[in-house]
């Protein structure tokens, strides 16, 4: 079997499935595994509270099932890391979720990282899976844009309310950056250059951790 990446969207939002297309298309190159993104029907327009994540769970690993046979490795690609644990006890297959490669992926640009996530009550669900993870230890801080992940489309409003979080965090000691939703993946230069941090996109890390995966076989 050819060796292929599933990237899997566990919210409804195609335009979010489009945008990692994008985040992943450098990494597709001439005898490297193939990458395909899809979304999950199923899931909401966009994974913001405990609910939602539960809520995808069940749906996300039929699709893991169905895929099975046909994936290398898989790739969950919302930033709470939605069905991993589950997804991991069904397939032999490796699968990646999205915040702990992100997160250590930016370990290696500096000591403290911090997080660019949605609205208020992303935080508290972050920090609760950070913890859970074990890997908060070395956070700077998770800060809140305002905007929904289904508002990220509007561009001027969301370059400046990134950017200006960016700095934020900065303040607060952060030495990197990792883009909390997928839809945030359009600004992340604007992010670097306001901020002078790096930007890791979680995705492409996921990516590029899994095709590291897959092809030591």
């Amino acid at each position: 079997m050819p060796e292929r990446i599933l990237v899997i969207n566990p919210n409804s939002n195609t335009a979010v499935t489009s945008a990692m297309d994008r985040v992943v298309d450098p990494l597709r190159f001439g005898d490297g595994p193939r990458i395909d993104c899809t979304t999950l029907a199923e899931g909401p327009p966009g994974i913001e509270t405990q609910r939602h994540t539960d809520g995808v769970v069940t749906p996300l690993c039929d699709l893991i099932h169905r895929e099975d046979n046909a994936t290398s490795a898989f790739i969950i690609a919302c930033f709470g890391d939605p069905g991993l644990a589950s997804a991991i006890e069904i397939t032999d297959r490796p699968v990646f979720g999205i915040c702990q490669a992100g997160v250590t992926t930016a370990l290696n640009y500096g000591e403290r990282y911090g997080i660019l996530t949605n609205i208020d009550s992303d935080v508290n669900f972050g920090l609760r899976y950070l913890r859970m993870a074990g890997i908060d230890a070395r956070l700077a801080g998770i800060e809140p844009i305002g905007i929904p992940v289904t508002g990220l489309g509007d561009v001027e409003p969301s370059r400046k309310a990134l950017c200006e979080a960016a700095v934020r965090l900065k303040a607060s000691g952060a030495e990197v950056l990792l883009t909390g939703c997928a839809g945030m993946t359009p600004y992340k230069a604007d992010i670097e250059a306001a901020s002078g941090l790096k930007v890791i996109d979680p995705i492409h890390a996921a990516v590029t951790l899994a095709i590291g995966a897959v092809c030591q076989h």
